[in-house]
């Protein structure tokens, strides 16, 4: 398989079948608008949006999506969207080595805080489930075929590991940055899903568990909601005006 230190195969994807009943169909509202609802599931009583930092190369340092926007004139909210909170294509803001969140992976340091957080908030934190989308074309896929669940989950494949909480943080398969997408524990207290194409992490738990996520300080985190637009177009408070 692969050198794991805390990342095991799954034999069945029973564990992973809830998730492609509590997802909603991808822009299958009839509005061609994407909502978090089709990416992190119903059913919970509360919900984080949790926004992973830019990086400033010629400050070598990260750069969050407040700060971008106290730099942009425009203004922080729930469902910001970050081309249009940072004007990172307009040449009067002055942008110099700007590089935007990477989609579809948050960063290790906010892996490790988050999984610390969330350990507080289930009964079982050493058997959580991690799925992993097929489509990024890592090496150790060609060693998972077979060997692990595989489990469609709407319009997306993936690939279904176990280990405890802790393994949220573990490449999946290194040097590559990549680690799971979705992950919950055994007694789905709560549910971590990060959309392929998407610079943010949604969270959905107790309202125990979303509040502390909020108050964290590390995290730049928003409350949300499952209809929540998920894509470009959900930023209508910073959203360009149109001329006639």
């Amino acid at each position: 398989m692969t050198e794991w230190e805390r990342l095991m195969p799954v034999e069945d994807a029973e564990p992973a079948r809830w998730l492609a009943s509590a997802l909603e169909e991808p822009r299958g509202r009839g509005d061609r608008a994407s909502h978090a609802a089709a990416v992190i599931p119903r059913g919970f009583e509360a919900y984080a949006r949790l926004f992973h930092p830019a990086w400033l190369a010629g400050e070598e340092r990260e750069l969050t999506w407040a700060e971008a926007a106290a730099r942009a004139g425009t203004r922080p909210h729930a469902r910001m969207q970050w081309y249009a909170v940072s004007r990172a294509g307009d040449s009067d803001v002055g942008w110099r080595g700007l590089v935007p969140p990477e989609p579809g992976r948050m960063p290790e340091w906010m892996l490790e805080a988050l999984a610390g957080l969330l350990e507080r908030h289930t009964r079982t934190p050493g058997e959580c489930f991690f799925a992993v989308w097929d489509g990024w074309g890592l090496p150790v896929f060609a060693t998972l075929r077979g060997r692990t669940a595989h489990v469609r989950l709407r319009d997306r494949g993936y690939y279904l590991l176990r280990g405890d909480v802790r393994a949220a943080a573990e490449r999946v398969s290194p040097p590559s940055p990549q680690h799971a997408n979705i992950w919950w524990p055994e007694d789905r207290a709560w549910c971590v899903a990060t959309g392929v194409d998407m610079m943010w992490t949604y969270v959905a738990g107790s309202e125990t568990c979303v509040a502390e996520i909020l108050a964290d300080g590390r995290l730049e985190a928003w409350r949300a909601s499952p209809d929540d637009r998920a894509d470009a177009g959900g930023d209508e408070v910073n959203a360009p005006e149109r001329t006639c």
